[in-house]
């Protein structure tokens, strides 16, 4: 009988991964809500499932709040952030918003003078309820410049609380570093600024051990193409020559490739690539590649010798990807547009493309057709465009959540969330084979120290692995069953404990650190 049962659990299980997204209709007004009227914006999850956003406003940056159920929270209200109360005439664009510490950053670019003929960077840090946080910089906000019309392109804050940026100015590259008292760190580069070697990057990342990892493309000489480049620094800012050659790993492609995205693996010492491809005379197409941290080799036991084939979708064939993130189950999900049609009449329209693989790089075909699925944009009346994919969460019951802005003939600018259902099986599903094997962790939520209790095997020693609902792997560590495991170094939310015992499956746990 427990055979059957078992077989019974299986067979659901099978069930459960074969789902396809689907829009949750309990979520704002039909799976949608608008949070803003701009496409100048940034969102970020908090620790319990809500959203803060920030958009550009006429003289400040603008800041709301959204519940977990998609609606608009109105005690909240309306917040302004003002990098300068006495200039009146001013843009505040925001590029980035970023959750560290249970304080909110915010990184963009205003004006530095009155007539908008030179911009310098802003960096805001404001505390959960929206109020500025006035132990940063002066009264919560700072600005530095590293040339006329400089840009930041992506930031990252490390363990630490050091904020990183790659700082495009003309066609030279910067990397700047800002202590997390808001002050430049001048003991990196000159006066906190480091110029760094010519390529088009599309995200930074600091790793655990605190070097920075930059991805993008670079254009090669010989061949007149654009290859994906990666580029990895010491925490002084100097090349890591360990890693690839010389601290740059190329993955070339037959076509013109881009790294648009990458994902760690810290428990098996790898990096997951995103790239995208493009060629006027063919379709859109993607591939995934995986390397050593360590070194940046390819990983052999990935795709075709670390590299997967190119995944051409013929039935969506302008893809614009931005988004990437690796599930709690390693299957992976690739977001972004494809726009190569019109409407009835005759409005161009960009559609959601969500694309989901497997743990081994190949398109997971049990998701849907093709292993993608598209979505409206927002509801049809509305004609608003995928223009700009602004972030990608997964919540702690397994969807996914997009923030995209775009623009409407008839609507003008605006940015929405969409919430996705079934991006991956809940772990508190599949925690156990079965009976006699259960796991239980207690107490769920936790605030100082949790244990996990297996009724087989009571007092023997396991591994694990600490991991955020983004993927990153942020512990690892040993333990005994009913031995309690400390917690009171996360920060508040959500996380999944996976254990290794002995020879047997790796099982997950999903708990709340309060």
């Amino acid at each position: 009988m427990k055979k059957i049962y078992f077989l019974i659990l299986l067979f659901l299980f099978a069930i459960s991964y074969a789902q396809t997204f689907a829009i949750d209709q309990t979520f704002g007004s039909g799976g949608y809500t608008k949070y803003q009227s701009s496409a100048s914006t940034s969102v970020v999850m908090l620790p319990d499932g809500q959203f803060i956003t920030a958009t550009t406003s006429s003289n400040a940056v603008q800041i709301k709040k959204i519940n977990q159920n998609g609606i608009i929270d109105t005690g909240f209200g309306t917040k302004y952030v003002d990098m300068d109360p006495n200039s009146t005439v001013k843009t505040e664009a925001v590029k980035k918003i970023i959750l560290h510490n249970n304080k909110i950053t915010l990184v963009g670019r205003v004006n530095a003078t009155p007539n908008h003929s030179a911009y310098e960077l802003f960096v805001a840090r404001i505390n959960l309820d929206g109020t500025m946080d006035t132990t940063f910089g002066t009264n919560g906000f700072t600005t530095f410049t590293v040339g006329s019309n400089s840009t930041a392109v992506d930031a990252v804050i490390d363990s630490n609380g050091f904020l990183y940026f790659h700082v495009t100015q003309n066609s030279s590259n910067f990397i700047a570093k800002i202590n997390s008292n808001g002050a430049m760190d001048n003991s990196f580069g000159t006066n906190g600024i480091l110029p760094i070697s010519s390529f088009s990057c599309y995200k930074v990342e600091v790793q655990n051990d605190g070097k920075i990892m930059l991805a993008g493309f670079k254009t090669n000489t010989t061949s007149n193409t654009r290859e994906s480049y990666l580029e990895r620094r010491l925490p002084d800012g100097t090349l890591d020559a360990g890693f690839g050659n010389n601290g740059i790993v190329i993955i070339p492609n037959t076509t013109g490739t881009i790294a648009k995205n990458f994902s760690y693996d810290y428990a098996n010492n790898s990096i997951t690539i995103l790239h995208q491809t493009s060629d006027s005379s063919l379709y859109t197409r993607l591939f995934l590649s995986k390397i050593r941290i360590s070194d940046g080799s390819l990983i052999s036991g990935f795709g075709n010798n670390g590299v997967t084939s190119n995944y051409l979708y013929t039935n969506a064939s302008d893809i614009m990807i931005d988004k990437f993130i690796v599930l709690p189950n390693s299957k992976m999900i690739a977001v972004g547009n494809m726009s190569n049609f019109f409407g009835s009449n005759g409005t161009f329209i960009a559609q959601l493309f969500v694309a989901r693989f497997n743990a081994d790089g190949n398109v997971d075909n049990s998701f849907a057709n093709y292993g993608y699925q598209m979505f409206l944009t927002t509801p049809p009346n509305t004609s608003v465009r995928a223009d700009y994919l602004n972030n990608i969460f997964i919540t702690n019951d397994g969807s996914l959540v997009i923030a995209y802005s775009g623009n409407s003939a008839t609507h003008g600018y605006s940015s929405y969330l969409i919430k996705l259902n079934n991006a991956y099986l809940s772990v508190k599903s599949a925690s156990a084979k079965s009976d006699n094997q259960r796991l239980i962790l207690y107490p769920n939520p936790a605030s100082q120290f949790i244990s996990v209790q297996n009724k087989k095997h009571e007092n023997n020693n396991f591994e694990y692995d600490i991991i955020d609902l983004s993927g990153k792997m942020i512990r690892k560590g040993e333990s005994k069953f009913n031995s309690q495991i400390n917690v009171q170094d996360l920060m508040l939310g959500n996380y999944i404990i996976q254990i290794r015992h002995e020879k047997e499956d790796k099982q997950s746990l999903q708990f709340i650190k309060k």
